[in-house]
């Protein structure tokens, strides 16, 4: 049976997600339909471009870039802060929706999942007609568009849902490749960043038929064993599942840019704390709990490193996450101060249990389960800010006041 994925996109998320905020708030004016961006905090160094409307792109706006540079093109800009509490409520929803059309529904990022359809048509007709019917759909009940990609797999399909926008279904089959995705600048070619686009450019290779048209093994002296990866997509296969190069839909991470740079590892122990009681609040709200902690820093040159390890057992206390962190933190502290801190929980499971050993704390494990659940259960009631560790309440210099605007990427 031949397969076939569908790659479910939202258009512009973040601008369309805040534009129904602020319309179910009473807002009379669509963010979608005037020059908006969702951008963070100047003050505190969020300023940057999250996502754009499609009047604020016809400005030249673009994504990342600061909101002063934004200003300059379009100074009648309207600026929204993000919500990512109601981000997450609404790709929550979306997966709702798309479960109801296959089992295997593989989210790739809040924005966005893969769809094995195949053996489908059954149910719910030729693929075109589906694709079109989850678009109507999405767009009925949920007040947002998505792009659908349809194609024999997951590459393809994704390549496919980056066509023109908004609000549209398009097909990439393997007959389709020279006319549909060979004309495109190779820098729009999965897993081709800005700087192999640069280097592809410099030798003539301007677009992703260009790249297919090479031999293998030239494409391999160019980027070594990723080289050869690169040409497959290039020609349309998918040696490497797409899902695997990218996936972060078995990760619950927290991030945050801090005001001022800091030069030493303490200086950060607050903002991790609080970025390992978001992420254990989420883990223990889905029942999960993970078996690898990873800790990512920017560095004021804007170099970043991380490192991750695995636990003996998975868990979701925010105090085991936090002192697995902070080690790790320690250990890849940079020469530079540090600008960015972060903190993901992998490898996800529902393993609710922990094996004990001689060197284990039993007591002390149940107590801190119990203050979790005690402290999730009065925020649930009373709100976020009803539970505060102690540990939080410091001077202004070290406070994490810019973790409310941090990017919380919830991927279940």
């Amino acid at each position: 049976m031949a397969k076939i994925y569908f790659h479910v996109d939202v258009n512009s998320a973040f601008l369309s997600w805040s534009a129904l905020k602020h319309l179910q708030d009473g807002d009379v004016q669509d963010l979608r339909t005037i020059p908006a961006v969702v951008g963070g905090d100047e003050a505190k160094r969020h300023g940057v471009v999250l996502a754009k409307s499609g009047p604020a792109k016809k400005y030249g706006i673009q994504t990342g870039e600061s909101l002063f540079a934004a200003r300059a093109k379009c100074p009648g800009l309207t600026i929204v802060p993000p919500d990512f509490d109601f981000y997450v409520q609404n790709s929550k929803a979306l997966i709702k929706i798309l479960g109801d059309y296959t089992p295997d529904v593989e989210q790739y990022s809040i924005d966005e999942a893969f769809l094995d359809m195949t053996g489908t048509e059954a149910l719910f007709g030729p693929p075109l007609t589906v694709a079109h019917t989850i678009r109507r759909r999405v767009k009925r009940e949920l007040g947002f568009t998505v792009n659908v990609g349809v194609a024999p797999n997951r590459l393809l399909a994704k390549m496919a849902s980056d066509f023109e926008k908004p609000d549209r279904v398009h097909t990439l089959y393997k007959y389709e490749i020279e006319t549909k995705m060979w004309p495109l600048p190779v820098g729009d070619l999965f897993g081709v960043g800005p700087s192999a686009a640069k280097k592809l450019n410099s030798f003539g290779i301007c677009t992703i038929g260009d790249f297919a048209r090479l031999d293998r093994e030239t494409a391999t002296r160019m980027f070594g064993s990723r080289g050869e990866t690169l040409w497959n997509y290039a020609n349309g296969r998918e040696t490497d599942t797409v899902t695997k190069q990218g996936s972060r839909d078995n990760s619950y991470g927290n991030s945050v840019t801090m005001p001022q740079d800091l030069p030493r590892p303490e200086d950060a122990d607050a903002t991790m704390l609080a970025l390992c009681d978001s992420v254990g609040r989420r883990l223990r709200a889905d029942g999960k709990t993970a078996r690898v902690v990873t800790v990512q820093l920017v560095d004021n040159a804007f170099r970043r490193t991380s490192h991750q390890t695995t636990l003996p057992n998975p868990t979701n206390s925010t105090d085991r996450l936090y002192h697995v962190a902070a080690e790790l933190m320690r250990q890849m502290w940079p020469a530079r101060p540090v600008r960015l801190v972060g903190v993901s929980a992998e490898k996800t499971g529902e393993d609710n249990f922990e094996q004990m050993d001689f060197f284990t704390d039993a007591a002390r494990t149940d107590k801190q389960e119990k203050l979790d659940r005690a402290a999730d259960a009065l925020r649930r009631k009373f709100g976020g800010a009803a539970v505060t560790r102690a540990t939080l309440l410091t001077t202004s210099s070290r406070k994490p006041e810019a973790l409310s605007a941090a990017k919380e990427r919830d991927k279940k």
